[in-house]
């Protein structure tokens, strides 16, 4: 008897403050035409009492709480937003999610590619435990990048995924492409430092794309370009998924030309991409999460073709089928309503905040200003049991529930 395996919740947070894309090029002297070549409205923006660990929380609490934590036998956090050398994030979102003694858990770090690792590792896992599920999150923070190209569609924030047999969201097909090389063309050295070989990254992101897409249609059962009816690929800029998909229309035997397949098949998976920004190992999610909102008729049957890649490197390209009422289950999260209620900061704020992201990170004492934003505080967490970083002691770090 075939059991289908893949993705029966999704959830995505994108914390409570946001800037405008537009603010940051002003400040910085980009054209403004850049932007929308970029197809960029805004970024995610944390306030000082968030950090990876909450993001992953307050993503995932949902989740838990619609299935019971009871039933979950296996928790996978991908992040390159570690807070320890040793201890796993996932030890910490483990306990205040209420998981289970018996569920394994750890933490995987693969760049941007971790979120779809760790998706794929759960789906063998439920295959060979049909009777549990898996719980997956994805989260990170971007680090300080002022003046940079890149530096208005990085972003902060966390994407959750039930993965179970029967799935409701997105029935994951047996082909998958995989693609992988030594690069060197992004990292993180430090807690609070980034490097960027933008040249070296983009070129490596198509040349894997390419190398993904071709391993995959030599598997069996793999889709042709033309059976896709949409693609969600990981998304640091637009333009750049634009080329890819140009790789992968090559095939095609439409009469559309590739720059309106791009628009039909693509572009609605950038409806969340543009406002949260570049949320590096859960970014895929954020781009299906947007796709299956944003397209009307995105139900039962609709093939999906999946891109990610990750940055050292590694890609997959793998492929699923949206289940009857995918739409209805994933709308029960609000998450376009959520995006819209994030409080907006100016330059200014938004600078300030990313240096308290670096001294939560780094020192060995830190305490969060909850007024550092105004009343945010009071309006966005107070009273609504969200996890909050409450301090650091000795780089022991404490959380309390809002």
């Amino acid at each position: 008897m075939r059991v289908d395996i893949g993705i029966d919740d999704l959830n995505v947070y994108g914390s409570t403050l946001t800037i405008s894309a537009s603010d940051i090029a002003d400040a910085r002297g980009t054209p403004r035409k850049r932007l929308a070549q970029w197809r960029l409205d805004g970024r995610s923006l944390v306030p000082p009492y968030e950090d990876p660990v909450t993001l992953a929380v307050n993503a995932a609490r949902p989740l838990v709480d619609d299935h019971g934590a009871a039933g979950f036998g296996l928790l996978l956090v991908a992040s390159e937003s570690g807070l320890d050398y040793s201890k796993p994030l996932s030890s910490y979102v483990h306990e205040f999610l209420g998981l289970p003694g018996r569920c394994v858990h750890t933490e995987i770090k693969h760049a941007c590619f971790g979120g779809a690792a760790a998706l794929l590792l759960a789906a063998d896992w439920v295959h060979a435990n049909p009777g549990g599920k898996a719980l997956v999150v994805a989260t990170d923070l971007s680090r300080r990048l002022f003046g940079h190209a890149a530096e208005a569609a990085e972003g902060m924030g966390a994407t959750a995924l039930v993965v179970s047999a029967e799935p409701r969201i997105l029935a994951l097909d047996a082909a998958k492409g995989y693609a992988s090389q030594e690069v060197y063309d992004v990292a993180r050295p430090t807690h609070t430092h980034t490097i960027v070989d933008a040249e070296l990254s983009l070129s490596a992101y198509l040349d894997l794309a390419e190398s993904a897409w071709s391993d995959y249609r030599r598997q069996d059962g793999a889709a042709a370009y033309d059976d896709l009816d949409h693609l969600a690929c990981h998304t640091p800029l637009a333009p750049l998924v634009q080329q890819a998909h140009q790789l992968f229309a090559e095939e095609s035997a439409a009469d559309l030309p590739s720059a309106e397949q791009f628009e039909r098949k693509v572009a609605p998976s950038l409806r969340y991409c543009q406002k949260i920004g570049n949320t590096f190992s859960g970014c895929l999610f954020v781009a299906l999460a947007g796709l299956i909102d944003g397209v009307p008729d995105a139900g039962a049957g609709r093939r999906i073709g999946l891109y990610s890649y990750g940055s050292g490197s590694s890609a997959a390209f793998f492929s699923g089928v949206l289940r009857a009422g995918a739409g209805a289950r994933l709308a029960r999260h609000g998450i376009s309503s959520a995006l819209a209620a994030r409080r907006a900061v100016d330059v200014g704020t938004y600078e300030r905040l990313v240096h308290d992201i670096e001294q939560s990170l780094t020192a060995e004492d830190y305490e969060p200003d909850t007024g550092a934003v105004g009343n945010h505080f009071e309006e966005s967490y107070a009273g609504r049991d969200s996890l909050i970083l409450a301090g650091v002691k000795g780089y022991y770090r404490t959380y309390q529930w809002s």
